[in-house]
């Protein structure tokens, strides 16, 4: 039984290895196909992907991201669908071309990965993104869910609001992350809100349109290096 284990796990890995070295050439060959990197992240979505193929993805990706727009949540995917769009600057308000934007977050249900919920490092949703000769970027997605939370820790502290975290690099600038959430969000309580002050965190609108897609704008500033 352990032998046929093996064998079926062998062969799962052997197959996305094949399917990623495929779609690796495609970008190779033509660095805007969008095909391709939806079929890398669908591949990052599937529950018997293993988690070392997973970082070959995420590493193809980053050399081949998104050219300023990107889908993190394919239409499928449950939720309430939001539009995140920005605009990368330095201090001094000159856009920022060619920042390399990771961007992940949560399901609906508040769960980075079908298999272990808080398995931050390999979210399922996410993109990487290289913002635009305007500094602009832009990605689609759901409203993220808040976590779950452990039902021996019930203080506000343990009541985390939903967030979309963001990883930015720009060459000459310092690496800047954070996380962003939404000032509609019922768990962004004073205390959250001074979490958000403190470490930068920004607090965004939404806006609600008649077609059902909610809207926001995150803009980022980075700092010299």
């Amino acid at each position: 039984m352990a032998i046929l284990l093996l064998a079926f796990v062998v062969a799962v890995s052997s197959a996305a290895q094949s399917s990623i070295a495929q779609h690796e050439a495609a970008l190779r060959s033509n660095p805007s196909d969008a095909a391709a990197r939806r079929a890398l992240h669908a591949l990052a979505d599937d529950v018997s992907t293993p988690v070392e193929e997973y970082e070959r993805i995420r590493d193809v990706l980053r050399r081949f991201p998104w050219g300023g727009s990107a889908m993190i949540a394919p239409d499928r995917e449950p939720g309430v669908r939001l539009l995140v769009s920005g605009t990368v600057r330095d201090g001094a308000g000159t856009p920022i071309a060619g920042a390399l934007l990771h961007v992940f977050q949560t399901d609906a249900q508040g769960h980075y990965t079908r298999a272990k919920v808080m398995d931050e490092p390999h979210a399922r949703l996410f993109a990487l993104i290289v913002s635009g000769s305007d500094g602009r970027f832009e990605f689609s997605t759901i409203r993220p869910g808040g976590y779950p939370g452990r039902p021996d820790r019930q203080g506000e502290e343990w009541r985390i609001p939903s967030h979309i975290h963001f990883e930015i690099d720009a060459a000459g600038f310092a690496h800047r992350g954070f996380q962003m959430v939404m000032d509609d969000d019922p768990r962004m309580t004073p205390y959250w809100h001074e979490w958000a002050r403190k470490g930068r965190h920004p607090v965004v609108k939404v806006a609600r349109g008649p077609d059902g897609v909610q809207r926001t704008v995150c803009d980022v500033v980075l700092q010299p290096r």
